[in-house]
């Protein structure tokens, strides 16, 4: 498999497409870290109008039927959402690691497994929103089919 890097610029509004190929909705926004690399996807789904389902970026698979992740249409419109145009509550955030299965840095609370901040996604809560920053737009690596 090759690796494919893509910044938060390209990412914006492209769809995403669930594990079966089916249209979930478009990237309408990143959770980037101070460098612009994206950590977390804000997917407008269509199902709950002024929210946006939070996915991780590392969970995103680029084929040549476009940006895929290795969910159901059903287990991502079920996933920990945030408001259109507010910050994700930091107090979710647990949430958000446990609903994935992700190893959570330490400062984040009531996340059932904890790892070393370098090996895991930052939280929400230590990023920025992309359409409100400027910052440089570095590239994150996908695996490629």
């Amino acid at each position: 498999m090759a690796t494919i890097s893509l910044t938060a610029e390209q990412l914006q509004s492209r769809q995403l497409l669930d594990e079966t190929a089916r249209a979930i909705g478009s990237i309408s926004d990143l959770y980037v870290d101070d460098d612009g690399r994206p950590h977390w996807l804000l997917v407008d789904t269509g199902f709950f109008p002024g929210f946006f389902s939070v996915i991780p970026v590392t969970d995103v698979l680029v084929t040549d039927r476009g940006l895929e992740v290795h969910y159901s249409m059903e287990k991502l419109t079920g996933a920990p959402n945030n408001m259109k145009d507010k910050d994700y509550a930091k107090h979710r955030e647990g949430l958000l690691y446990d609903y994935y299965g992700l190893e959570a840095p330490e400062g984040v609370e009531d996340a059932t497994h904890h790892g070393p901040a370098e090996a895991v996604l930052l939280p929400p809560s230590a990023l920025c929103r992309f359409s409100t920053l400027s910052c440089e737009n570095k590239p994150v690596d996908f695996t490629a089919e």
